[in-house]
């Protein structure tokens, strides 16, 4: 990781989860503890979106705990910047201005999905029922799943 935030403390996790009012996966929690966001190195992902016409994404910045206000996870995810179903955040931004997101949801704790910001969901939020958003796609079962998916286009 590149360019991360300050360093953190297990108190600064527990205060976000309190400003958040969620309890985050403990995988993610140990990433910030460990990188407090950041540029990745490894930076593409490739999946399967095909209501979206995608087969993949590059992340662009991972949201901090405390670092500069637009990158600022608790920012992102204030009800006024947030139009995710309850219990989803934001977690990261890719280069074309869609987001990676994580559940916090009991029918979904700890998955990773990417919305792409140009779709309008008509659809709800039921993946026990294979059923998402029409802006949603499950990328990954976990937050460590997801990042040994991300990989150096270049090498």
């Amino acid at each position: 990781m590149t360019l991360s935030e300050k360093n953190i403390s297990v108190e600064d996790v527990n205060n976000a989860e309190e400003k958040l009012a969620l309890k985050l996966p403990e995988l993610y929690k140990l990433f910030l503890l460990q990188n407090n966001g950041g540029v990745p190195e490894k930076y593409a992902i490739d999946f399967q979106a095909k209501k979206l016409r995608l087969q993949g994404d590059d992340i662009k910045i991972f949201f901090s705990i405390g670092g500069k206000v637009t990158n600022d996870i608790t920012f992102k995810n204030k009800p006024i910047n947030n139009s995710l179903p309850q219990g989803l955040i934001y977690i990261a931004n890719t280069h074309s201005s869609n987001f990676i997101i994580l559940s916090t949801r009991e029918d979904s704790y700890g998955q990773v999905f990417y919305k792409d910001h140009e779709f309008e969901d008509k659809s709800p939020f039921d993946p026990i029922n294979n059923q998402l958003p029409e802006s949603i796609v499950k990328i990954a079962d976990d937050f460590d799943e997801f990042i040994a998916k991300l990989y150096d286009p270049d090498e």
